[in-house]
């Protein structure tokens, strides 16, 4: 990224960060203000086309990603406080609708790279983090949330097999709801140490805040939330 395309980037809300957990947003929105960049909304953004594209729907998932193209413009990086759809938008948007690849960030590897130092509003309180599967598996970015949590004053709880997927997994969830649930119980037991469980995907902060709200554990918190006011 450029000197000059460093102080704009474009903020992708994603469906579930628009629609369930706009605070999450506008605190991505706050972080990379409070890091110096100008961040523009596009208007006319709706989704990626991701949750068609997972289902193996192509033709509608490549209608619904053709928006995205339409949206987003090519002079500023792409900033996205989900890996899930960094992912789609980064590794199979572009062949899926025959265009260049954009610029595209997940949220903490871009303030790990680009962002400078954090407020310490998580001094003294133990998180854990919980690594989401594209985010983890497909973008290959598992320090750079854990870096930011350290740098805001957090001590890390670690997390038996932190690489286990949370039980979410998009339709998953929904064709296989025993073992989503099960595996979801699993997560919200090996964070039971913490304050409180970070996690940079709003599936798997949508799929464990609701299993946690009938079982009990800790607070689930986006990792924007949790860095701009604090788990």
């Amino acid at each position: 990224m450029s000197s000059e395309k460093a102080r704009v980037v474009q903020l992708f809300a994603t469906c579930l960060g628009d629609l369930v957990f706009p605070e999450a947003v506008a605190d991505a929105e706050s972080l990379l203000g409070e890091a110096g960049f100008e961040v523009e909304f596009p208007p006319r953004q709706t989704c990626c086309g991701q949750p068609a594209f997972n289902a193996g729907h192509r033709a509608a998932a490549r209608r619904v990603a053709g928006s995205f193209v339409r949206a987003f413009s090519r002079h500023a990086p792409i900033v996205c406080p989900s890996g899930s759809c960094a992912t789609m938008v980064s590794h199979y948007l572009p062949e899926l609708v025959g265009c260049q690849p954009f610029d595209v960030w997940e949220l903490s590897s871009f303030l790990d790279a680009h962002g400078g130092e954090l407020p310490r509003r998580n001094e003294g309180r133990k998180l854990a983090y919980h690594d989401s599967c594209h985010m983890l598996r497909e973008l290959r970015v598992a320090d750079a949330p854990r870096n930011l949590l350290q740098r805001s004053g957090a001590e890390l709880v670690p997390l038996g097999r932190a690489d286990l997927c949370c039980g979410f997994g998009g339709t998953f969830s929904a064709r296989q709801p025993e073992v989503s649930v099960a595996m979801a119980d699993d997560k919200l037991a090996a964070a039971e140490a913490a304050d409180a469980l970070v996690t940079a995907d709003p599936g798997c902060l949508m799929h464990l805040r609701g299993r946690a709200a009938r079982v009990g554990g800790p607070p689930i918190i986006h990792l924007a939330t949790a860095l701009a006011r604090g788990a």
